[in-house]
């Protein structure tokens, strides 16, 4: 996926506007950022004409924000504080985590929105001549951004190879920190217009496999039918996988089964409902025309999520408290569109939960099996980065999953 730029947003401006909306009045900004003052004024006019908002009201002995400044300022300060962080991760990852004896400065060379357009976009490409391409600029000026960045630093931040361009581990560490920072800003024009009534912007969602057949749907398509300007973008990857593009920024929140013995400190949860999984088979089913005992199951053929998977482990734990060995699977498998097709054409047993076959459940074609799975509970909900702020329209999206979530009767 290639990076979005953020050049319409520009980051010195956003300091300059965190630094008057922190002293209320221009002069004052101006010398703390030993800027003149005609330059702090023209960089606030500026941001304020592309922004199509008036950030400050100007009064005889300074200035203070409007609302519309104020609805952005959490926003702008989470993204400059990610670039504040990053001179301390350095020094820190050259002292083995000791703390600085002085204040670290200002670190006015991070808040040029291209020169960290360019190092993203050449930490995903891992390399020159495909990031300038990219960014329609030329390979010095990919290298001598770059190089820029490294001498500020005093580090180093790609390895040139002879296959490419190689991260550094610290150039890894850092990169998160610039990722969130760009999305971050790359939102603000969104906020800007929410706060007028036009709801819009992209909402970027990693969805776990059990809530991506209905409710996830049905939350997006109720909010779409009234803010037809909000864009979803879901993605489908491993846990493990979501985590790490959370952390970085790349998505606004994951949902589906949550993982508590996998719960970090810098995430948080937010529980929707709870859960439990089930035996289903197709209709007519030969098991559904007699009365079965559990430990006739045993002889069936069975469709189970994948080894060590939560799923997998809390159906395993269910027959070992009955003293029966769990089943062997015939097909082991995540996909939920397998597992529909060999339930409907064959005589198998799948372990599922209702979301993931609710439709299969509402129109027939697949049947419970009266067995109760003890201690197969799973909460189902939202993991977000710890301290995020969440866009408007990612905040419309929690509150439509919220809705739906309340108005379906889970399985219990």
């Amino acid at each position: 996926m290639c990076p979005n730029t953020h050049s319409q947003i520009n980051l010195m401006q956003l300091k300059f506007f965190l630094t008057v909306a922190e002293f209320q009045n221009i002069s004052k900004a101006a010398e703390h950022l030993y800027r003149t003052q005609s330059a702090i004024t023209r960089a606030i006019a500026d941001l304020e004409k592309q922004l199509n908002a008036e950030l400050f009201e100007r009064h005889h002995n300074g200035v203070i924000l409007t609302e519309i400044g104020h609805h952005i300022h959490a926003q702008v300060k989470s993204a400059i504080e990610e670039l504040r962080q990053i001179p301390l991760l350095v020094h820190q990852y050259k002292h083995q985590g000791a703390a600085p004896s002085q204040n670290i400065n200002e670190p006015f060379f991070l808040y040029n929105t291209r020169r960290l357009d360019i190092f993203s976009t050449l930490y995903l490409t891992k390399g020159m001549k495909n990031t300038a391409s990219l960014l329609g600029i030329t390979q010095p000026a990919v290298s001598a951004s770059v190089k820029l960045l490294e001498e500020a630093l005093n580090i180093e931040l790609f390895i040139r190879t002879p296959n490419g361009i190689k991260a550094t581990e610290i150039c890894d560490l850092l990169q998160q920190n610039i990722k969130r920072c760009l999305n971050i800003i790359h939102d603000v024009p969104n906020q800007t217009a929410d706060f007028i009534g036009k709801l819009q912007g992209t909402v970027r969602i990693g969805a776990l496999p059990l809530i991506r057949t209905f409710l996830l749907p049905k939350a997006i398509a109720s909010l779409a039918a009234h803010s037809p300007a909000i864009r979803f973008l879901t993605f489908e990857n491993a846990y493990e996988s979501l985590v790490a593009q959370l952390r970085s920024g790349d998505i606004d929140f994951i949902v589906g089964a949550l993982r508590p013995q996998q719960q970090s400190s810098d995430l948080d949860i937010q529980v929707l409902f709870d859960e439990n999984m089930f035996m289903v088979v197709r209709n007519k089913h030969p098991l559904l025309r007699k009365k079965v005992q559990f430990h006739d199951l045993l002889e069936q053929q069975w469709i189970l999520p994948r080894a060590n998977s939560p799923a997998r482990l809390l159906m395993e734990n269910n027959f070992r408290s009955l003293n029966l060995t769990p089943p062997e699977p015939t097909v082991e498998t995540g996909d939920l569109a397998l597992s529909r097709g060999l339930l409907l054409q064959s005589n198998m047993v799948a372990v599922v939960s209702e979301q993931q076959m609710k439709h299969e459940l509402d129109q027939g074609l697949i049947k419970k099996l009266p067995f109760d799975l003890q201690y197969t509970t799973r909460q189902i909900g939202i993991i977000f980065r710890k301290n995020s702020i969440q866009s408007a329209a990612s905040k419309a999206l929690i509150d439509s999953l919220i809705a739906v979530c309340a108005a379906t009767e889970p399985s219990g």
